[in-house]
């Protein structure tokens, strides 16, 4: 009962006399499931004091209003001057420092006025600040001049998308990725840019568990988790705020009964479970409100393609001048991440696994056959996918991918696989892939229609834990005697010659890249010549 008390705040039962009390049912308490985030406020206060202005860019949900409340509240606690401001007023019909002047009396900040505002200590934080765009003054101004300053007003502006100078997408100078330095930008993860701040939007891996902890102990819907499963959740979410209460949320949902009635602790074969049905799962998030993160399912053509594109790529360069760029963008669908100091380069990225599984769900496949005569074969397919590699992709160093994390050098043959076999399909064919790694308990890339299955390695890492998986009582042999898998192929990709693998009922491939990776050829698990070596694209 003390744990309850010490997370919630409030009494577990009612007071000991039987006398009303004005305080058994506090009319106003602090949110007891809110992670208060201590270190990332300070260091966000920190830095403040130091540039003047940050800007803390993320898309919906990702946890800007409650961090922006966060900071509000720090700067109360410590007696110095703030004013949080939900969202700018539209128009343009009143000068920006009538609006400071207006919402810091309105807080009881009365010392500031017009003639001394530019001196003030004070700090004002904009939240929902693209909606002030519009307001040029405010920007070229106000805020800019406060970035070459050491003394006066400080300044934290949290955006969704955009620039005050172009619109959505323009980041030329005098916007705010191009005057705003990086030493001042906060994003979704931390950047791996020189001196960039060491605080990022999504949690961190303590604050992911003690926000976790917070919900799963609601008394109203309790949910024991296992250390897998909050391993797996934060691995399937990245820390974002709005994903990681949705999958407690759908977890509680689907699991409260066999809580109540049989004392289960959830663990990752239940999610991996629930996850399995994919339509039930997103139809299950749409109940939480994560749902405005993801596009509609009629979305426009354009901004289609380009999602297509992330999801087939990792990321996409930002086109500027693109349609289909903007819509994603704007409504939150993509998060753009600059990728050097002067944010020259910007790619576009999913902001969660959430968000790319939802793409490949609703936004590929169709009801056209799948091409049997094409792709007569599950051999045929994977030889025409690595014809399509390119050289430059698997040569290259980590891109960057979902939820600006850089892709590990491992994942760099899976990443190529799926870039190439959705290009091999048109996206004509429902591909689908895991949900996060091989924590999922499922193969690597389905292809629903034909019901093949392809399971990736590198440099025969656990080759025989991988193969084992389809053969006696292996993980993969109930779908298999279902009907559910009819075909399948275990694939080691590497770049020295292997040793062979004689097991029964074994399916492998060797695919055997040049150490510069202009060639490959594939050998099957004798280590006989399947495909001769070939000449990879650029």
């Amino acid at each position: 009962m003390d744990f309850f008390r010490n997370i919630f705040g409030v009494a577990t039962h009612p007071p000991a006399t039987g006398v009303p009390s004005s305080h058994s049912h506090p009319r106003v308490m602090e949110d007891p499931f809110r992670c208060p985030r201590t270190e990332t406020v300070r260091e966000l206060a920190r830095i403040l004091d130091d540039e003047q202005v940050v800007l803390v860019r993320g898309t919906p949900t990702s946890g800007k209003t409650t961090l922006a409340k966060l900071l509000d509240e720090y700067y109360e606690r410590h007696d110095i001057p703030s004013v949080l401001i939900r969202s700018w007023p539209k128009g343009g019909y009143n000068l920006y420092t009538d609006i400071l002047i207006q919402r810091a009396r309105r807080k009881g900040h009365t010392f500031v006025t017009e003639k001394n505002i530019d001196n003030c200590n004070i700090v004002f934080i904009i939240d929902e600040a693209q909606m002030s765009y519009h307001d040029q003054t405010l920007w070229l101004e106000f805020i800019k001049s406060q970035i070459s300053r050491l003394h006066g007003p400080r300044v934290c502006l949290f955006c969704s998308y955009g620039s005050p100078t172009g619109g959505a997408t323009n980041f030329d100078a005098g916007s705010p990725v191009g005057f705003i330095g990086i030493q001042k930008r906060v994003s979704l993860t931390v950047s791996n840019i020189r001196y960039a701040p060491s605080i990022c939007l999504f949690y961190n891996r303590a604050e992911f568990d003690d926000v976790v902890r917070r919900l799963c102990a609601d008394i109203r819907r309790p949910l024991p988790l296992d250390d897998g499963a909050r391993d797996y959740i934060f691995d399937l979410t990245n820390g974002h705020p709005g994903a990681v209460e949705a999958v407690v949320d759908i977890l509680k949902r689907v699991y409260r009964s066999e809580i109540k009635h049989e004392g289960i602790t959830v663990g990752v074969d239940h999610i991996a479970s629930l996850l399995d049905d994919e339509e039930s799962s997103f139809d299950l998030l749409a109940l939480t409100g994560f749902l405005r993160c993801f596009p509609p399912r009629n979305v426009d053509t354009a901004a289609a393609n380009v999602l297509r594109a992330v999801l087939a790529n990792q990321n996409v360069p930002l086109d500027r001048d693109d349609k289909g760029t903007e819509i994603c963008y704007k409504n939150g669908w993509l998060h753009a991440e600059p990728l050097d100091i002067d944010a020259q380069t910007i790619v576009c990225i999913f902001p969660t696994k959430l968000h790319l599984k939802f793409v490949e769900y609703y936004l590929t496949g169709s009801s056209a056959p799948f091409p049997y005569q094409k792709f007569p074969s599950i051999e045929s397919l994977a030889e025409a996918v690595f014809r399509g590699f390119s050289l430059r992709n698997l040569a290259s160093a980590a891109r960057l991918g979902t939820g600006v994390a850089a892709r590990p050098v491992e994942a760099s043959y899976q990443d190529e696989f799926y870039r190439s076999l959705q290009q091999v399909l048109g996206f004509s064919a429902k591909v689908t892939s895991e949900w996060t790694g091989d924590k999922d308990n499922r193969i690597d890339f389905r292809i629903d229609d034909p019901r093949w299955g392809i399971e990736l390695l590198r440099d025969g890492n656990r080759l025989s834990e991988h193969c084992d998986r389809f053969v006696g009582n292996g993980r993969y042999t109930p779908w298999i005697q279902n009907g559910s898998l009819q075909d399948w192929l275990v694939i080691d990709c590497r770049t020295s010659f292997p040793r062979e693998y004689r097991v029964p009922g074994t399916k492998l491939w060797r695919a055997v890249f040049a150490s510069d990776y202009t060639s490959v050829q594939i050998l099957d698990a004798s280590n006989q010549i399947v495909v001769d070596e070939f000449s990879l694209m650029s």
